[in-house]
């Protein structure tokens, strides 16, 4: 381990939950939008986002961010399919 390898973990740390924070603020914006073409750019944006952070984390990856949609409190539809 070198000597950069603390800042380097504590940096992806915050960026992950940067990430997070994100992702959970965007859901209430989508919940909360009244027009639904909103609610599909929220959605969008979300999977972005979690495209980036299953890319930088070390789990099992997928390399398609149409493989997952977020439901949300939409009445339990898919935004995308």
């Amino acid at each position: 381990m070198g000597p950069n390898a603390f800042k380097r973990t504590s940096i992806k740390n915050k960026q992950e939950k940067y990430i997070e924070a994100r992702i959970k603020q965007l859901m209430d914006d989508m919940n909360n939008a009244s027009d639904e073409y909103d609610k599909q750019w929220y959605n969008r944006i979300i999977q972005e986002l979690t495209w980036v952070r299953d890319m930088s984390g070390t789990e099992s990856k997928t390399n398609c961010y149409m493989e997952k949609t977020h439901v949300g409190a939409i009445g339990g539809k898919e935004i995308w399919t």
